[in-house]
């Protein structure tokens, strides 16, 4: 009998330990949703390896969360701390891997060092 009752005792110590780990858990995933900003905005490229360097660099960035760039529409979507990451910052990363943005250049040098395939024609 005392060792049913002992039992049951560790068995409900240890199932409010989970059940309180699980609401820590969803608690911590609703607070950086709600920190979180998302931001909208064209990259220009051509191709896969395009899309794996652009989406790439901003792996690189402390805060980023998602970045998802369409090849076919050059928009580029990411998801960000504000805290921890600027938008300009993401875009300086992503000029800095050789790709335009409307606001943030790559520099001739780094841009010319593309493959081939890579090379879209650069805006004015």
């Amino acid at each position: 009998m005392k060792l049913n009752t002992l039992l049951m005792l560790i068995a409900c110590t240890l199932f409010s330990f989970s059940a309180n780990a699980q609401e820590t858990a969803q608690e911590n995933l609703e607070v950086k949703k709600t920190e979180l900003k998302k931001d909208t905005f064209n990259v220009y490229g051509n191709c896969g390896m395009c899309e794996r360097r652009i989406e790439g660099s901003t792996k690189k960035i402390e805060g980023v969360d998602m970045a998802d760039w369409d090849m076919s529409t050059w928009i580029m979507v990411v998801s960000y701390d504000p805290n921890l990451a600027s938008l300009d910052d993401i875009k300086q990363k992503i000029a800095d891997a050789g790709y335009d943005s409307e606001t943030h250049r790559a520099k001739d040098e780094i841009y010319n060092m593309l493959p081939g395939c890579c090379k879209y024609k650069r805006p004015e």
